[in-house]
């Protein structure tokens, strides 16, 4: 092969490696794909909550992490998200929603979930849909 051929064949690897590199970097960051929901799973069954698919829907991620103002996607660690089962399995406060609470309106979950869901008119809103029969 000659020297040209050769330089150019390495030229164009290497920047075809730099262009996957800056492409993988630069695609946004939503925290796990998936959480399952479990520490209530006494009542029902657990739950796999598609979280990547959710951060992509909402302006931030304080919409759901409401505790923890100013979240962001490019803030969050693993070890600085809170779950929600630490105020919400069981709430020290009675204002606190449980979700140990079986309610529409008394769950967190049921509430935040099914009313965006509802509203948007996309995504679960019935028992069976979250929580799989065993």
């Amino acid at each position: 092969m000659p020297k040209t051929a050769s330089r150019t064949a390495v030229l164009s690897a290497t920047a075809a490696v730099g262009l996957t590199t800056a492409l993988l970097l630069a695609a946004p960051h939503h925290g796990p794909e998936t959480v399952v929901i479990d520490a209530a799973q006494d009542k029902r069954a657990a739950v796999t909550f598609p979280h990547e698919a959710h951060a992509e829907w909402v302006d931030s991620c304080d919409t759901c992490h409401h505790t923890q103002e100013g979240l962001t996607a490019s803030s969050a660690t693993e070890a600085e998200v809170r779950a929600c089962a630490t105020c919400h399995l069981d709430p020290e406060q009675e204002e606190t929603p449980s979700m140990r609470a079986m309610g529409l309106k008394s769950n967190p979950f049921h509430a935040g979930c099914i009313d965006c869901h509802k509203e948007r008119e996309k995504g679960p809103t019935q028992c069976e849909e979250c929580h799989p029969k065993s």
